[in-house]
């Protein structure tokens, strides 16, 4: 009888671990930010030339964004599909689809085949967006001290966005300085959209702005659609935010 109750006992304390172990969250995804230069390269030290043929880095289950060689507009590549704008004060020009001849400045690309989503309980301020991000992340078990992707899809709060002419209007205002080729800029208290952005810490000048955590870029279907750099923006109850899974 002793026999039997301690079989009975180890089986059950296997069991117990087994489930321990199975229900303790994992970082499934392993990849890397592929880049092209770097935010610092393009916009401080004026070295805008082209580094990559975007078609070379666009297929299925890539993400991306980044800038025309020149400045002279935004790139974001959501799963193979390319998005470009280019910068113009009044309406910036829009094309989409898998074929493009064009060429990136800066471009930071990640492989994802498969996504985690999580419904955002409630209001996240733009203040807010970094810190969201990591929380969401640490929970889901990623490395937060490696740079990942991420996606939103939903609404979308206080967006500022635009859509670089040949210089940066962040840059600009850091430095207090008037622009010579005025960007398209965009306010919007509350729309609906995407946004494919990457987190990093300790990548200011590298991979985001200086004093950021994320660089994010917005895909709009409103006037056409068009894709731009999200300075700042915030996200509404029920969008969906993605983390990368494998």
């Amino acid at each position: 009888m002793q026999i039997t109750k301690l079989a009975t006992l180890s089986c059950l304390s296997l069991v117990a671990c087994t489930a321990t172990s199975e229900s303790t969250p994992s970082a499934a995804w392993h990849g890397d930010i592929e880049r092209w230069g770097s935010l610092r390269e393009a916009l401080r030290d004026g070295q805008d030339q082209a580094r990559v043929a975007v078609a070379d880095v666009a297929r299925k289950n890539i993400y991306a964004l980044g800038a025309l060689d020149g400045l002279r507009g935004e790139i974001t590549v959501v799963d193979g599909e390319v998005w470009i704008s280019e910068g113009h004060v009044k309406n910036p020009v829009t094309t989409r689809g898998t074929a493009t001849s064009a060429n990136a400045t800066v471009l930071f690309a990640a492989e994802v085949r498969e996504w985690r989503e999580f419904v955002v309980d409630k209001a996240v301020d733009p203040s807010e967006l970094d810190a969201y991000i990591a929380r969401q992340a640490e929970a889901a078990g990623l490395d937060t001290t490696k740079p990942f992707p991420f996606l939103v899809e939903g609404g979308l709060q206080h967006l500022e966005m635009h859509v670089i002419a040949g210089e940066c209007p962040m840059r600009a205002r850091m430095l207090r300085q008037p622009m010579t080729s005025p960007a398209y800029q965009l306010h919007a208290d509350s729309t609906k959209g995407r946004l494919v952005g990457i987190y990093a810490t300790d990548s200011s000048g590298i991979l985001c702005h200086m004093g950021s955590k994320t660089h994010v870029h917005a895909l709009l279907e409103r006037d056409g659609g068009m894709t731009g750099h999200a300075e700042t923006v915030g996200l509404a109850a029920g969008a969906v935010l993605k983390l990368p899974a494998g």
